[in-house]
């Protein structure tokens, strides 16, 4: 009798084991499974309308005699997220990271290239503003540094106040002493540079010594005419 209590135990035991096995098996399934599936669908987008994107193609298997197709360039990204290409025509580009951007060249252009090796980087929009030797706005990628970007403006004027240097964003200022950036060389995005962002310099003032002691021979003769006439009235 005993010893059937024990079986009956027993038996109790490796039911209520068996059970507690097959639910921590189901809740892992349901909780890690969708996110191993999400972590390996998951694209950074790095394409914006409005920006470009540059493209490098080395065409790995193609014969010396074969004419090379130049595909090497910097495309704008119109405003339904879009470039156009060469042979293939629109490739919508927003919503892609460089890397997917890459594989999805590489499949389109393989009826027409040899074993393609095809590189993408985005590229921002900045407006150099004030006094620069080229003011105006440019395409660069936000890995550049701040030296890069204002070499593209030919550098900034003789009499430009780089203290002044300051990041606009929306109309505001967004960012002010760019200095110690421009002279460390850090890249835009790590300074938080943004496409679409103005950076402004003002210039310092033009007048030189001589200038200033000119202004100050002219006004000190003004004031001695003015008592001379007004002594000579008296």
């Amino acid at each position: 009798m005993r010893y059937s209590c024990m079986n009956a135990e027993e038996k109790r035991f490796t039911w209520l084991l068996t059970i507690f096995v097959f639910l921590v098996v189901t809740c892992v399934t349901v909780n890690i499974s969708p996110v191993s599936g999400a972590t390996k669908n998951v694209s950074k987008n790095e394409f914006y309308t409005g920006d470009a994107v540059r493209i490098n193609v080395i065409e790995i298997g193609r014969s010396s005699e074969w004419e090379a197709l130049n595909l090497n360039g910097d495309y704008k990204i119109n405003s339904l997220g879009y470039i156009m290409l060469p042979l293939i025509g629109n490739v919508k580009v927003v919503g892609h990271d460089r890397i997917s951007l890459a594989k999805h060249l590489v499949e389109l252009y393989s009826p027409y290239l040899k074993e393609p090796y095809i590189t993408t980087m985005p590229l921002i929009r900045v407006a150099l503003m004030g006094a620069f030797n080229k003011p105006g706005s440019y395409r660069i990628s936000p890995e550049s540094s701040l030296w890069e970007l204002i070499e593209m403006a030919e550098g900034p004027k003789e009499n430009c106040d780089l203290n002044s240097m300051q990041v606009e964003r929306s109309g505001k200022v967004y960012l002010k002493n760019l200095l110690e950036q421009f002279e460390r060389g850090h890249s835009l995005q790590d300074i938080g540079i943004r496409s679409g962002d103005q950076i402004v310099a003002k210039g310092k003032s033009n007048l030189g010594f001589r200038e200033i002691m000119n202004y100050t021979y002219f006004v000190m003769t003004a004031i001695s005419l003015y008592f001379s006439i007004r002594n000579y009235s008296n």
